[in-house]
């Protein structure tokens, strides 16, 4: 066994602020390292150590040469980050004729789209809260800027940009990230399924004939389309591509699926998609072309040059108006509407790809850095938008899981509008096509299809051996149900739209649910003088008329006890309940007494108690402590009282003693809360 000592890990010294013994920093100079060089070489996941303990690759490199020569530390920070790297390229080129036609489906010059594909890439990467997800022009998006820019013209539509990202950067400030948790999941899976088809269904627009002459045409091409649906590439009426050019794009498709397949099972030293499109364009103009034939390159779509973009009140081509509350008032909606299909898609692609990667992205910085893209976006003449679905899933396959990816996609997209787009005009779109293909293949949840059908079934062709496939995989029809509803109006209209109705139609089948659960026992007294009723489940709106019709006014003896220890009282139209209930009993000259109420439920009435009626307040106001019980539906574990842990001063503690962090009696009894972790930092290392 080797006597040497490891070298001191970089991740180590990182946390102590020290320095290696005889190593000179980037400048020359020995210096402890500074709270940027430490963010960035502790940021998990995105240093590599090697078998000694040296940091290499990562950020870590960057700021510390560990001895090397410049050169030497920056060729083994490209070597370990090359995945990296090639798969921010490879979402870059897939990136190229999505934000050309979605730039005419909103109505504005191809390189407006090209230009958002790379602000809102970088800034949503360096601000954003998800490593490795991809941010750009978008449909969704792209079909609320139409009117907009065809009444008022594509400036309106950069100011427009600028407050949809105030909107939602003052969205995720105020912590309305956490609204995403009201998603349910199957309205994920159904969002996950209908956008592996649109995806799919999407890519047949690149088979037909492509018509570049004219911008105006392209553009109510993509109108027509868009107004079919997912299904429109094939009710839209326009000229397929045919003979020998049909053939050889069906041949680039395939190659570029086979080689993205297959190529990982070889090996994952270079990106399959990369890979998957590259193949092709080497088939195109090797094979292809001097043979006399051609198939559609991305300069048949629109080509990609243009130049560095600078602040619109400074561009002469654009005719800025005076910020006003006219301009104001034409624009709102419409930057609503931005910032909130926005935030929606990005939100559920956070957590589409948090359950890929099984790790945690933080929601509400990813609202403030898509509203910073789209502030950048506006102010650039770009024209926004949110996170790109499709990409950000290809990037994941490819193994791009940091930032670094995201960066270095929206820095070649950057670099093929400036430089490259001579190359890059050069790739069939037939192979984009086939690179697509695969990943709306991993993106449908396959599995849901045995659970739908499962669901469907009798019990009886559950349990039997003839439908193993299906199995007793049954979920609540409502769930299964829900799928389909939001398969199907993403499919018919958008993916926002469709999340929009599937929580709203959960939402409403959870209350039904809900409401029939609840339940009312009555027991009558041996002498028949008296009359108990036990309620248990939610009394809520959706539950009233169930509960209501389990009372025998009429029928009951003079003196009834209604206790609620079993039952949550939640709303308004619970209170107004006990209220009519009690009236309706008064009218029969019947006494009625309410007792045993949960605690939660006692803190309810207690808030609302100048709203009860008669018997209801004269009984509520004396329920004795006793009768004041947690019930099973507030309990959630030994020591929480209605969900929570109990108070100091709940315990039969003094408040007076009572410091910040808890009193010595809280440290005694365990119940201290424990310090909350410092956020990350999200600006710098971001590599």
């Amino acid at each position: 066994m080797s006597s040497t000592k490891p070298a001191v890990n970089s991740y180590e010294l990182a946390k102590t602020g020290e320095t290696k013994p005889n190593q000179s920093s980037v400048l020359g100079a020995e210096a402890p390292m500074t709270d940027l060089e430490s963010n960035a070489t502790g940021r998990r996941n995105e240093a590599t150590h090697d078998e000694d303990g040296n940091a290499y690759g990562g950020a870590a490199c960057l700021w510390d040469t560990g001895g090397k020569s410049v050169f030497a530390s920056f060729w083994s920070w490209l070597v370990v980050n090359k995945n990296q790297l090639l798969s921010g390229v490879t979402v870059s080129l897939a990136q190229v004729p999505e934000a050309v036609a979605f730039s005419l489906v909103a109505g504005v010059k191809p390189i407006v789209g090209l230009h958002a594909a790379w602000i809102m890439g970088f800034f949503t990467a360096v601000v954003g809260g998800r490593p490795g997800m991809i941010s750009g022009a978008t449909g969704a998006v792209a079909v609320v800027m139409i009117d907009l820019v065809a009444d008022y013209g594509v400036e309106y539509l950069f100011y427009a940009v600028m407050l949809a990202g105030i909107i939602q950067a003052s969205f995720g400030a105020l912590g309305g990230g956490a609204l995403v948790r009201m998603i349910p999941h199957p309205v994920m899976v159904g969002f996950v399924n209908g956008l592996g088809i649109v995806i799919g269904l999407a890519q047949f627009n690149s088979f037909k004939v492509q018509d570049s002459s004219s911008d105006d045409g392209h553009r109510r091409l993509e109108h027509r389309r868009l107004g079919g649906g997912a299904f429109a590439p094939f009710t839209d009426g326009e000229e397929w591509v045919s003979g020998t050019t049909a053939i050889w794009m069906a041949v680039h498709v395939l190659v570029a699926m086979f080689v993205t397949i297959m190529l990982p099972r070889i090996s994952k030293a270079f990106p399959s998609a990369l890979a998957g499109i590259l193949t092709p364009t080497i088939v195109e103009w090797a094979i292809v072309r001097p043979i006399g034939h051609k198939t559609n390159v991305i300069e048949d779509v629109s080509s990609v040059a243009g130049s560095f973009p600078i602040p619109v009140w400074f561009d002469s081509q654009y005719n800025m108006p005076s910020l006003s509350f006219d301009l104001i008032g034409k624009i709102w909606v419409t930057s609503v509407l931005i910032a909130c299909i926005g935030m929606l898609e990005s939100l559920m692609t956070l957590s589409l790809i948090d359950d890929m990667t099984a790790t945690k992205g933080n929601r509400n910085q990813e609202c403030i850095g898509q509203g910073t893209g789209n502030i950048i976006s506006g102010i650039f003449g770009a024209m926004g938008g949110c996170t790109t679905i499709g990409q950000s899933i290809m990037n994941i396959h490819n193994g791009g899981t940091t930032r670094l990816s995201a960066v270095s996609a929206s820095m070649f997209m950057l670099l093929i509008i400036l430089v490259a787009y001579p190359v890059i005009n050069l790739i069939p779109t037939a192979a984009l096509v086939g690179v697509m293909f695969v990943i709306c293949y991993h993106t449908i949840e396959w599995s849901s299809i045995n659970v739908i059908i499962s669901t469907s079934m009798p019990r009886k062709w559950r349990t039997d051996d003839k439908f193993k496939l299906a199995g007793e995989k049954k979920v609540n029809r409502s769930d299964a149900l829900t799928v389909l509803i939001v398969m199907a109006v993403t499919l018919i209209m958008d993916l926002a739209v469709a999340v929009v109705v599937g929580i709203v139609f959960s939402s409403l089948m959870f209350a039904w649910n809900s409401g029939s659960t609840l339940t009312v026992e009555r027991t009558l007294a041996a002498d028949k003088k008296s009359v108990t009723y036990e309620v248990g489940g939610s009394l809520f709106f959706a539950s009233i008329m169930p509960f209501m019709e389990k009372f025998s006014v009429r029928d009951d003896p003079d003196n009834v006890h209604i206790h609620f220890d079993n039952c949550d009282i939640y709303d308004w139209s619970a209170i107004e309940a006990v209220n009519s209930l009690a009236e309706k009993y008064a009218e029969e000259d019947k006494k009625v007494k309410f007792g045993k109420i949960s605690l939660s439920s006692r803190r309810i009435m207690e808030k609302a108690k100048q709203l009860l009626k008669g018997e209801v307040a004269d009984s509520f106001s004396i329920i004795n402590e006793e009768e004041i019980v947690p019930g099973e539906a507030n309990k959630i574990g030994e020591g929480f009282i209605g969900g929570r842990k109990p108070t100091w001063a709940e315990r039969g503690g003094d408040t007076t003693k009572r410091r910040k962090g808890g009193s010595e009696a809280d440290e005694e009894l365990g119940l201290k809360e424990e310090p909350k972790p410092e956020p990350e930092k999200k600006f710098f290392g971001l590599f």
